[in-house]
């Protein structure tokens, strides 16, 4: 088949089943990225040392935060606009690259500029010119995949996010073994952003051809605002933490925050791909004409949410020291309470309210609530960093997410959008697991070999959630999902 045929391929008939593939595509892929960077970052911990990592991941964070200025909520507007206009779709894709043409300068621009502030030493602001060649690079790269996504051509953007990371991942490893410095890291990235661009634009602009027109950029603009603000707040509160906490403590404790927040902060994909997924799928169904499918969408994806969020609570909370000595070695040992307080975060993390509120074309609801958050975040991270150092860091963050989730199913709940009874008690439930299962832990089970202990506890949580939560409906709806169909006898 050739890659015109794969750009143009037809999308399964049934939502359900297309919904479904669409999420086993996506995360799969992504789950395969994730592990590359997870593997990389592990690699590049161990190399360097904490001193020098710390250094590296300043200047890595510094780069990112400023490298989300070249979106500005342009991939979810090109994907709003192309789910609910798709005549008008290359006209919407023509000004979505212009826009992050002129966003891309003006963020490397400023990352350059603020550097001055800093007082970084020289090593580590030429690490954030060179990163900010990386992430700005993949910022602006991650506009095409906003397409793939908008057409519901998720196995594209997957394919190229998996061989994208294996790319860095392969080019890391062969730094490592010829034993260069990070300065030869963070090109690795940066070349490899740069041939990113190059072949999936010219492939993408060649096939899916933009309509260029200086009228629709200042159309797509306005389209742009109401993401504006809830894409700085998501930076905010994602990436302002750790440039916050080297410039108030230094570079090393941001080394040391970010091997305990790594293991958090890679499973950041699980609820933003299905998202992801769910989104133009929602568009294209008018409310309230269509809420019941509101209702189906919601409570399949905050039940499987619960579930998943506190299973990994579990582990990260319950192992945060076995975690860190086998994965980082014992000279990251402080990485183990940044850890154990990132992993109160995962259920206020793992929610489809967002998704919920966006879809229903409320984005700056949405977007007042992310602000509120953000805000909360630098308060409390400028709060809490000086006194507490990285430990305190990552209870800001907690903080913060836990302040969003609630005001976000207030609001569903407040409007009448969505019901909540079962989610609720499904998070009940869920709780009341976990507290037994930590009991028995540190009773019993602590005393064992961690491997012993969690292979007991993740069997334990299965046969509770198994018991308690799945219904004989939750299966039907799995079976209808996945194309299943059982004889009768």
């Amino acid at each position: 088949m050739t890659l015109k045929k794969r750009l143009s391929i037809r999308k399964p008939s049934a939502p359900k089943s297309r919904v479904f593939a669409h999420s086993v595509a996506a995360n799969a892929a992504t789950v395969f990225d994730k592990l590359a960077f997870f593997v990389i970052s592990v690699i590049t911990a161990r190399y360097l040392g904490p001193a020098h990592f710390g250094e590296y991941t300043s200047a890595l964070a510094f780069a990112t935060f400023f490298s989300i200025f070249a979106d500005m909520g342009s991939a979810e507007a090109l994907v709003r606009s192309v789910s609910l206009e798709p005549e008008s779709e290359r006209s919407h894709f023509a000004a979505a690259i212009e826009m992050r043409l002129l966003l891309s300068a003006a963020a490397y621009g400023l990352l350059a500029l603020a550097l001055y502030f800093t007082g970084y030493n020289r090593n580590t602001a030429y690490l954030a010119l060179v990163l900010g060649i990386a992430r700005v690079g993949n910022v602006f790269l991650s506009g095409f995949y906003a397409l793939f996504d908008a057409k519901e051509r998720f196995f594209l953007s997957s394919f190229f996010n998996s061989s994208f990371s294996f790319t860095v991942l392969a080019g890391t490893i062969c730094v490592v073994l010829l034993q260069y410095d990070y300065f030869a890291l963070a090109w690795v990235r940066a070349v490899t952003a740069i041939l990113y661009i190059a072949v999936v634009g010219a492939l993408t602009l060649r096939y899916f051809r933009p309509r260029w027109k200086s009228a629709d950029l200042a159309s797509f603009f306005k389209t742009t605002l109401p993401f504006t603000l809830g894409t700085i707040s998501g930076n905010i509160s994602q990436n302002a933490t750790v440039p916050i906490l080297s410039l108030l403590r230094g570079t090393t404790p941001a080394g040391l925050f970010t091997g305990g927040y790594l293991f958090f902060s890679s499973l950041f994909f699980i609820p933003s791909n299905l998202n992801r997924v769910l989104l133009p799928y929602l568009y294209r169904c008018p409310y309230p004409e269509e809420r019941e499918k509101f209702q189906f969408a919601h409570d399949i994806y905050a039940r499987l949410y619960a579930m998943l969020s506190f299973y990994i609570f579990i582990v990260l909370f319950f192992y945060s020291n076995d975690l860190v000595m086998l994965v980082f070695g014992g000279h990251y040992a402080a990485s183990t309470g940044v850890l154990r307080i990132s992993a109160f975060g995962v259920p206020f993390v793992f929610t489809v309210a967002g998704a919920i509120i966006q879809s229903l074309d409320m984005q700056p609801v949405l977007a007042r609530i992310q602000a509120t958050s953000a805000v909360f975040s630098l308060v409390a991270c400028l709060s809490l960093i000086p006194p507490f150092g990285a430990e305190g860091a990552a209870a800001a963050m907690v903080a913060a997410w836990a302040l969003a989730f609630f005001a976000m199913y207030l609001f569903l709940y407040r409007k009448r959008y969505v019901r909540l009874y079962r989610t609720f008690m499904a998070y009940v439930k869920l709780g009341l697991i976990t507290m037994g299962l930590y009991a028995l832990h540190i009773t019993l089970l602590s005393r064992i070999h961690f491997l012993a202990s969690f292979l007991v506890i993740s069997a334990l949580y299965a046969v509770a959630v198994m018991s308690l939560l799945v219904t004989g409906d939750d299966i039907r709806v799995l079976r209808e999902t996945v194309g299943l169909k059982w004889a009768r006898k």
